[in-house]
């Protein structure tokens, strides 16, 4: 792959940050040579800092050049730089080996040389610790980052997209706030779960009290234990629900469906949104019957033919579409 190649990998994705493709290509871009991660992080720091200019505009060899020079000198700070500019650049081999064990692990970690922490998950789930004790779990395909500064003067954390639950360490002195796309949730001390999706947020509690809120609005609602509310992107209205105790919104996270009487359809939205398939059923009348059981990390298709036998129904299971008839 030759530099102008390169380049523009990391000149889309910083243009289009949302797109699934850009985001496998430059994570197959960076996993092929050592230096790949800090010709990344160099770009993007550039790119925050100094808007670049348009692709096609673009001097690729001259800021190729600027690059590699920058990449091949190692960082120290002039005699006359202030204690706080003073600027660490890990060595490249380190910056590669730190980067493997991360992808091996299912999670992409990224300091970049800005403000923000970011940690994003691929295919798998993953956990980290925040600098104030409190716990934050993340479902697969999940990016959040917050700011180096984050239990200090802020308890920040911006949800980019995906599901994430939040173990909060209570400080009357500092709320833990949460941005999600268009949406902010507050909290002093508790348990919740944040979901960006495409079209819009859900908040569950678990345990404690939060606000949900439009950003930028005095349009919120306050949550409970067991209440869920959802916030519709460009929306203005917020839909709350409670929920019973042994709902499955928080499976993803425990790996175990539980179903008590719950009509089929309300099975097949769990489904969907355990296994990632797409489950269709024939008719109304089918969509009524209730099922009782619960499914411990069980495979999809043990779950299907358990349900099968039980309910004494027909379904078939092909690639990603589950249909009941």
């Amino acid at each position: 792959m030759n530099n102008q190649t390169d380049i523009d990998i990391v000149v889309r994705y910083l243009e289009d940050p949302e797109n699934e493709l850009l985001k496998q290509q430059l994570n197959e871009w960076i996993q092929q040579d050592p230096g790949h991660l800090d010709i990344f992080l160099d770009m993007k720091a550039m790119w925050q800092g100094d808007p670049l200019p348009a692709p096609s505009a673009f001097d690729t060899a001259g800021k190729w050049e600027e690059l590699n020079a920058r990449l091949d000198k190692a960082a120290v700070p002039a005699a006359t730089a202030q204690a706080n500019t003073r600027v660490i650049k890990m060595n490249r081999r380190y910056w590669w080996a730190a980067a493997a064990v991360l992808v091996i692990a299912g999670t992409w970690t990224l300091i970049g040389p800005g403000g923000y922490k970011t940690f994003a998950t691929a295919q798998t789930q993953d956990s980290l610790r925040l600098p104030d004790g409190s716990m934050l779990y993340l479902n697969a395909n999940t990016s959040v980052r917050y700011a180096r500064s984050f239990g200090k003067d802020n308890r920040i954390v911006k949800i980019d997209k995906g599901e994430a639950f939040f173990d909060v360490k209570p400080n009357e002195t500092l709320p833990f706030i949460v941005n999600a796309p268009e949406v902010e949730v507050q909290v002093l001390g508790t348990a919740f779960n944040v979901k960006a999706a495409n079209t819009g947020v859900k908040v569950f509690v678990q345990s404690g009290k939060v606000s949900a809120a439009y950003r930028g609005t005095e349009k919120k609602v306050i949550l409970t234990p067991d209440m869920e509310a959802s916030l519709k992107l460009h929306g203005s209205t917020i839909d709350t629900h409670v929920h019973k105790k042994n709902n499955n919104i928080l499976a993803w996270k425990t790996r175990t469906l539980t179903f008590d009487e719950a009509p089929l359809n309300e099975v097949a939205e769990a489904l969907e949104d355990f296994y990632h398939v797409q489950v269709h059923i024939s008719s109304p009348q089918l969509a009524d019957q209730k099922l009782l059981a619960t499914f411990p990390n069980m495979a999809l298709d043990e779950v299907l033919d358990i349900m099968r036998k039980t309910l004494r129904i027909n379904i078939t299971h092909k690639n990603d579409l589950v249909d009941i008839y």
